[in-house]
């Protein structure tokens, strides 16, 4: 299984030199590494002293040698000049050891740009086919324009394919500043309940029809394509999904001593889990703090074995833990469900039933509302809300059958819905 590792931070809290030092670090102990720059990938060439691009120019070569080479005497490793043993020199003075590292890493940069660029194009070759059979001329890539937060579903899209290749033992993530982040990270979620609305499993079965039906009228069906567009966006959000919240993903945050940046760093945690995402809370203060910024290989290796020093064999990965999810219980003569949200304040949060989703809000000051619609079980669709509380960082909410939606033989025993399945 390969794990992710997403790290982010408030600006200037050293997130691209903790993301450099992690991927060495795991690469030092034999893992196959990429390190995927989605944020400045300018400053993760300047933190690693790459030399140059190779590849589709995206790929970042590393030099062997630094150019502080009194480094390498404080990190104990070739002291022994040509003695040709252990960790010592090899070829040009580059100790052995490193050498290994780099072979097992990869530093990639994602170019938002140029993958926009790409994606518009086909986006506009999408919109021809559905437009030219309704008469409609179809719009060239260049007038389509930005569109706002595609960078960052497209960045998203290119971490998946990364977890999901297998290519990689451990993908580390130089993510964008906290708040970006946090945004970056809710899509998906997001996209799958605008998704939920626009096709709904009871529209399937005519969706499924009409294109049938066009055919033996000799009509073209624009509409196929549309239920084509959303049976893959629908494919590749489950893509990205799953990339993000199998059991050894982990968002790794990196903390701040600022005092401005404090009230998100508290309540991220709480927003990760909104989303069913794994924060990792080891690191909000635990980094040390260093005079000078670690800049090369050398001092990079040194930041990650005083970070890592007292994990397990020094390996920066996180463990493998399942995400935050909501569970269904019987409570009594109703129903229960819980929603871990750890850390979350009474009057942070909000909480609305719309339809047959639970719409549960977080607001933290300066940062945009974050929601999320909480599909329900069958077994809750046919119950109304009659409590809600918080224990211990878990939002407990209480259901109660409603008699005018549920059978009267089911009002006395309603214990074999749960055990079929509705959780």
């Amino acid at each position: 299984m390969t794990r992710l590792l997403f790290l982010t931070g408030p600006g200037g809290a050293g997130t691209t030199t903790l993301a450099a030092a992690t991927a060495l670090r795991a690469a030092a102990g034999g893992h196959r590494v990429l390190l995927l720059g989605v944020a400045d990938a300018g400053e993760l060439a300047a933190v690693l002293g790459a030399s140059g691009v190779s590849g589709d120019g995206n790929v970042l070569d590393i030099d062997d040698i630094d150019d502080d080479l009194d480094l390498d005497l404080d990190l104990g490793q070739g002291q022994g000049q040509g003695d040709g043993e252990g960790d010592g020199d090899g070829e040009g003075g580059v100790p052995a050891a490193r050498r290994a590292t780099l072979a097992n890493l990869t530093v990639r940069r994602f170019d938002p740009a140029a993958a926009t660029e790409t994606a518009l194009v086909d986006i506009a070759k999408l919109l021809s086919g559905p437009l030219a059979a309704a008469g409609l001329s179809a719009p060239d890539a260049t007038e389509l324009g930005p569109v706002p937060g595609l960078p960052d579903i497209l960045a998203l899209r290119e971490i998946a394919t990364a977890v999901a290749s297998e290519q990689w033992d451990t993908v580390v993530v130089d993510g964008p500043p906290l708040k970006a982040a946090l945004a970056m990270l809710a899509w998906p979620e997001t996209a799958a309940a605008a998704l939920r609305r626009v096709r709904p499993i009871e529209g399937q079965a005519a969706r499924a029809l009409r294109p049938l039906l066009a055919g033996l009228v000799g009509l073209p069906s624009p509409f196929t394509m549309v239920t084509q567009w959303t049976d893959d966006a629908a494919a590749e959000i489950a893509a990205v999904r799953m990339a993000l919240v199998h059991p050894g993903s982990v968002v790794r945050i990196v903390g701040s001593s600022s005092a401005a940046a404090q009230p998100l760093l508290q309540a991220t945690p709480t927003l990760l889990a909104l989303h069913g995402l794994r924060a990792d809370t080891g690191t909000l203060a635990d980094v040390p703090r260093v005079p000078e910024e670690p800049l090369g290989l050398a001092a990079l290796e040194a930041f990650g074995e005083a970070v890592y020093a007292g994990s397990e064999d020094g390996d920066p990965g996180p463990g493998l833990a399942d995400p935050p999810e909501p569970a269904m219980l019987t409570d009594g003569d109703g129903y229960r469900y819980d929603l871990p949200l750890p850390g979350v304040e009474r009057d942070q949060l909000g909480l609305v039933r719309s339809g047959d989703e639970l719409v549960v809000s977080i607001e933290v000051p300066g940062v945009a509302a974050h929601r999320r619609a909480f599909p329900l079980p069958a077994a809750l669709r046919r119950c109304r809300i009659a409590s809600a509380r918080i224990t211990d960082g878990v939002l407990r909410v209480g259901f109660k059958p409603d008699e005018s939606l549920w059978p009267e033989r089911f009002l006395t025993d309603h214990s074999e819905d749960t055990q079929n399945g509705d959780r």
